[in-house]
């Protein structure tokens, strides 16, 4: 609190003390929360913050610390040159566990590096697909929604409520790890796959008009979702797509909606991909 002008009143001191949360490692919990709640409590009486998110230390791939005479440390400022650090926050996040520590190694990151390719390959392909596509005009009534398409809206849904469900309570590597998930298996490797046939009709049919909006609905929605953990590439290709807003870091997220989940579709196109995956 000295920090915002304490022992004056000042308005960033009203404004910002107490705080929510607290981020800090668990080899400082006694040297500085325990001992930033007993000085709250003595010049302002009332505890600094109400919760408490201890992250886990980040160690070599044998849990072993870092330093540099064990010639063991990665640097962060290699990692982004070589693959960027879209890769590597997502990366840290993703294996963020309610834990002491976590190993950190450079596989780990070429795999999220070619996740981040994924992406922007899809995404290449969508925006590529979506060039006669203007959201203002499409009326929704009119659409003609297919077992994939009901399918696929109805695993982002379910996608946007388990994520959402684990930032809530502070589950950051859970929640990357549903979103990239979805990312990848069904949007990129099925649904995308599916559509294209629809997508490659003539221009104006509403079978091809459906699928270019599912497709913009659901790339668009899944940038947002994964913006916070791959803040870089998800900002360029939304502004590329047709959006509302100057940014995706100030676009809300995604919303939860009961009533386009499809359990139905689920189980059918379950049953439709186990067949496809026996052939092939």
């Amino acid at each position: 609190f000295s920090t915002l002008g304490w022992p004056e009143e000042t308005e960033d001191l009203k404004c910002f003390y107490p705080t929510s949360v607290l981020v800090t490692g668990f080899d400082i919990i006694f040297f500085w929360v325990a001992r930033m709640i007993m000085m709250g409590l003595k010049f302002r009486g009332e505890v600094p913050f109400k919760q408490v998110y201890i992250n886990p230390l980040i160690r070599d791939t044998e849990g072993k610390i870092m330093s540099k005479s064990k010639g063991n440390v990665i640097d962060p400022l290699t990692i982004v040159e070589e693959y960027g650090s879209d890769a590597l926050r997502i990366t840290l996040t993703s294996i963020t566990i309610q834990g002491n520590f976590i190993c950190l190694s450079e596989e780990r990151i070429k795999g999220f590096r070619n996740f981040t390719n994924k992406i922007w390959n899809v995404s290449r392909f969508s925006i590529m697909n979506l060039t006669d596509f203007d959201i203002d005009k499409i009326e929704k009534e009119k659409l003609k929604m297919t077992l994939v398409d009901k399918w696929i809206i109805s695993k982002l849904i379910e996608t946007i409520k388990k994520s959402t469900e684990c930032l809530n309570e502070y589950k950051y590597g859970e929640a990357a790890k549903i979103i990239y998930e979805f990312t990848w298996n069904e949007f990129c490797d099925w649904y995308i796959e599916f559509s294209k046939p629809k997508l490659y009709q003539e221009k104006d049919t509403i079978e091809r008009r459906t699928s270019q909006y599912i497709l913009w609905f659901v790339l668009e929605n899944t940038l947002r979702l994964l913006h916070p953990f791959m803040p870089f590439i998800t900002e360029e290709i939304w502004q590329k797509l047709p959006h509302k807003g100057e940014s995706i870091m100030v676009s809300p997220w995604p919303k939860y909606k009961e009533e386009y989940e499809n359990k139905d579709a689920e189980n059918k196109m379950d049953k439709i991909m186990s067949i496809i995956k026996t052939i092939r």
